[in-house]
């Protein structure tokens, strides 16, 4: 079905390798129907860990700390380590602010998702998404990202506490 490779795509991303692992799970789950639905692939697929830090992000610009904070709180008791989501919160708050500039030098979804190297659905998404953030607040985020990788690398402030308070602060302002 349609909204089932919808799905697929964005839980699976553009690897084609992994794309493939997922559609052929689906494919074996509901070989008898000979159709998958959109609840299959919601219980078959595994989402990307960048998939949930988009949804952590989320949460942080629409002001929804608490969310932000059980999803944080879910993949740290999934094992992946803090210093990774902080990676990628930093490099979501990075795609937020070249979304931000771009958008307000005129281009549209089709040439932002040129000049950032995605699909246009996820320009669409990254857009809707910066656009909960003043331009000033975006790099604010993605300059404290960085201090708090460094925080965290000379000993100040613990690996999960310095995601935390980053969630907190943003999650505040947005």
């Amino acid at each position: 079905e349609g909204a089932a490779v919808a799905l697929l795509l964005y839980k699976t991303g553009t690897d084609m390798e992994n794309i493939r692992k997922e559609l052929e799970k689906c494919i074996c789950y509901c070989l008898k129907r000979g159709k998958i639905t959109r609840e299959d692939v919601e219980t078959i697929c595994t989402e990307r860990l960048s998939n949930r830090i988009f949804d952590m992000i989320n949460y942080v610009a629409t002001g929804k700390k608490e969310q932000a904070l059980k999803l944080y709180y879910d993949l740290l008791s999934l094992k992946e380590p803090p210093m990774r989501i902080l990676f990628l919160i930093a490099r979501q708050f990075n795609m937020l602010l070249q979304t931000k500039m771009l958008r307000e030098k005129g281009y549209d979804k089709r040439i932002i998702s040129e000049k950032l190297g995605v699909a246009p659905f996820i320009a669409g998404k990254y857009m809707d998404q910066a656009a909960h953030f003043k331009r000033s607040v975006l790099r604010r985020a993605v300059e404290d990202c960085v201090k708090a990788e460094e925080d965290v690398k000379t000993g100040r402030i613990s690996d999960v506490m310095s995601v935390e308070l980053l969630m907190i602060k943003y999650s505040s302002i947005s």
